[in-house]
């Protein structure tokens, strides 16, 4: 019956509509905070303190999707980055870092460039204040030399030594002359039996004074008056103790820091050059025109020297000089001799050095002339001697040791032979100084035969190359007369 089934009610429809009106609310508001969500993103873009200029990047154009990195972001240089750009621009929320490296060469921009390797993620990096780029000085002082002072390391070495002051010593290095040899040593130099093992030295060097007492024995030999003294030595008469008749000569060396030694077969040790080149030169056959040297001795001190004597006898230089003009005859008598001796040294191998009339002796009963005083001997080689190393007399220097850097033996030999020949003929020598050697006039006396002024001049050519050999020496015309 209808009054039994009663339709809806006021009340329960006024129950259902505050029901649908909540939930159409909460739509509503639900749809609100969607739209806003959505257009946030866009409000915010348009923000001018929000604005990021983006500079195109090729890496990104074949991304199809932008993620975007959430947080502050670092702008960091990179190896592409111009080094002539302005300063960065910090946005808010973002770090400027100068990177700085540690080995920065001179000139360069400053940038750092970054391993990709060990750079693995941007969000990795530590984020610290912001530091402004440092400004170079105008004067940088670094481990880096500017360019002007910075020299290689062994220049720089040579220059620190050349700073040392004189007063602290000599240097580490210090080199000997190219010619001395320390006693001991052998001089590849040359070859054979005997070798070179030290050099001379200046003879400027002082001399010690060494002395033989009058009647001391040295051997068996009793040291009697005083011959002769030089600077370098001293020679004394000597009478055997057994026979009166035997006489010697004592020369009396004292030994000096820079004496010269050949090292000669059959010597356990060096022994004194002077002693060496005289044992040569005495081996059989031997020249009567050379002094002979009978014995040696050496002490601590000094070495001694016994050498025969021709008695009586004095030097050539003093018999011209005493002795009165001398006939073209025995002056080729005195040159015949000479020229002998010389030979005799060359063909062992000995330069003399030091030829003049005060180092030959004549015996005045028989007129031989005998070659004494070999301080200045040496071996001869091919390659010659440097001038520098000329130890002779002044007056009888040749012209190429005084205008040349080297001179040769034989050659040295002839202009001594012709400085002699002059000598004897006019008792004077030809030149007084070293500008008469190189430019001087040879002014001989007329009254001389043509023959034996063709052989001065000859002699004496200041060519080397146009002077006579020994051999033409001893066959000119004048020598065979």
């Amino acid at each position: 019956m209808k009054a039994s089934s009663p339709p809806d009610s006021m009340e329960n429809r006024q129950k259902d509509k505050p029901t649908k009106g909540k939930k159409g609310k909460a739509a509503r508001t639900l749809l609100r905070r969607v739209c806003k969500a959505v257009k946030r993103p866009f409000f915010a873009c348009c923000d001018p303190d929000r604005v990021v200029r983006l500079t195109p990047q090729t890496d990104a154009l074949d991304d199809t999707e932008v993620t975007p990195v959430p947080g502050p972001s670092r702008i960091t240089p990179t190896a592409d980055a111009d080094p002539f750009t302005p300063d960065l621009v910090c946005l808010p929320g973002q770090v400027c870092e100068y990177l700085e490296s540690p080995s920065r060469v001179p000139g360069s921009s400053g940038i750092e460039h970054l391993d990709p390797e060990n750079v693995t993620d941007s969000s990795s990096l530590n984020l610290c204040d912001i530091r402004p780029p440092k400004a170079e000085p105008d004067h940088v002082e670094s481990q880096f030399v500017p360019e002007e002072e910075s020299l290689p390391e062994q220049d720089q070495v040579s220059t620190d030594l050349e700073m040392v002051p004189l007063e602290e010593g000599p240097s580490e290095i210090e080199q000997e002359p190219d010619d001395i040899v320390l006693p001991g040593s052998v001089s590849s130099s040359v070859s054979g039996s005997e070798q070179i093992v030290s050099e001379a030295a200046s003879d400027t060097e002082p001399e010690p004074e060494i002395e033989l007492p009058q009647g001391s024995i040295v051997s068996f030999y009793e040291v009697g008056h005083l011959i002769a003294s030089g600077n370098f030595s001293k020679v004394y008469e000597g009478t055997h103790v057994f026979s009166e008749k035997l006489k010697v000569a004592i020369k009396c060396i004292p030994k000096r820091r820079m004496d010269r030694y050949l090292d000669i077969a059959g010597h356990c040790k060096p022994v004194l050059a002077e002693v060496a080149l005289m044992l040569r030169l005495g081996e059989a056959p031997s020249c009567p025109n050379i002094i002979q040297l009978h014995q040696w001795l050496e002490d601590e001190n000094s070495f001694s020297l016994i050498m025969e004597y021709p008695e009586p006898c004095r030097t050539l230089e003093d018999f011209i000089l005493f002795s009165g003009p001398i006939s073209e005859g025995q002056a080729r008598l005195f040159m015949l001799q000479a020229v002998q001796a010389v030979k005799h040294c060359s063909e062992r191998g000995v330069y003399h050095g030091d030829i003049r009339s005060g180092n030959i002796l004549v015996t005045l009963h028989s007129l031989e002339l005998k070659y004494i005083d070999f301080r200045c001997a040496r071996l001869i080689t091919s390659e010659g001697f440097k001038s520098s190393e000329y130890q002779g007399s002044d007056a009888y220097t040749p012209y190429e040791v005084i205008g040349q850097s080297v001179f040769h033996a034989e050659a040295a030999n002839v202009w001594a032979m012709g400085i002699l020949l002059f000598e004897i003929m006019h008792r004077y020598l030809p030149f007084e100084s070293f500008d008469e050697i190189q430019h001087g006039y040879i002014k001989m006396d007329p009254t001389l035969s043509t023959a034996c002024h063709d052989l001065i001049y000859r002699c004496l050519s200041r060519n080397p190359a146009h002077r006579l050999t020994l051999e033409q020496l001893e066959e000119h015309r004048w020598m065979k007369a």
